[in-house]
């Protein structure tokens, strides 16, 4: 990643150098800016890959001729964007991209992936009726203990696992449920297909929770590890419930976004 490299060929050993230029003050941007666009298009066009190690701010520093709190505002900015990771004493490195969910919006899991340029994907792990639980039958409005389809899916983002899905369905008020597709990358493209329609609304609640050792399996990662849990109820026309959802999301891959703006200011006449 810079500085000097040894290329062996069948005769002799050739040796290249790749130097830094120092940042220009009277070029477009500030130097922070023009410093960040330095080290994305360096992520961008592969020169630094997942897992290695990014330039330390004293190598920004020598090699950019920027000042050393220039340097560490455009490392902040990396890892405010979720693209590296700290680690004490060893350095920072260059992390596996982490989806991003905009909370201001109702969208399928499947469109978030597909937003951000990754290849959306399902496993399905399992499938079974079972009597609704106290708790599922409340989200549900079903008597509890009434029948109601689990489905247990692993979703993938270009084949690299990002969370396990566990889907709640009530098939007693849509019989078309139980003889769905659930391989189908999208439940919502499903349901509108199956059921004919279409998810309007959802409440949802995100909590912390320790990875379970049968999702912690599925995820890759150790039991009890700590990761984000996200539960669902999404609802068609006519207020209906269709879905209850409980989803496990791996620790690294991703992270929830919004933006809040100010409150409305209020007038008392």
């Amino acid at each position: 990643m810079g500085g000097v490299s040894l290329i062996l060929t069948q005769q002799y050993f050739v040796t290249t150098f790749v130097v830094m230029k120092p940042l220009s003050r009277t070029s477009a941007g500030t130097l922070y800016h023009q410093l960040l666009g330095v080290l994305k298009d360096r992520i961008e066009s592969g020169d630094i890959g997942v897992g290695d190690r990014l330039p330390s701010e004293a190598d920004l520093v020598r090699d950019h001729g920027v000042s050393r709190t220039t340097a560490r505002r455009a490392m902040d900015e990396l890892r405010r964007q979720g693209l590296v990771r700290r680690e004490p004493g060893r350095g920072t490195f260059l992390t596996v991209p982490r989806l991003q969910s905009n909370l201001a919006y109702l969208r399928s899991f499947s469109e978030e992936i597909e937003r951000w340029g990754y290849r959306p994907g399902a496993r399905l792990v399992a499938r079974m009726e079972q009597p609704a639980n106290e708790k599922i039958s409340s989200r549900l409005a079903v008597d509890e203990g009434e029948a109601v389809l689990y489905v247990r899916r692993l979703r993938l983002a270009d084949e690299r696992p990002i969370f396990v899905c566990d889907s709640y369905l009530p098939v007693m008020r849509f019989p078309e449920l139980r003889d769905a597709d659930y391989g189908a990358v999208s439940l919502s493209r499903l349901f509108e297909e199956a059921v004919g329609l279409k998810v309007e609304r959802a409440h949802q609640w995100i909590v912390a929770a320790a990875a379970p050792a049968d999702v912690a399996g599925l995820l890759e990662i150790d039991a009890g590890a700590p990761l984000l849990k996200i539960e669902r109820v999404a609802r068609v026309a006519g207020d209906a419930p269709i879905e209850s959802v409980e989803a496990f999301f791996h620790p690294e891959r991703y992270r929830h976004y919004n933006e809040l703006p100010a409150p409305p200011v209020e007038v008392i006449e």
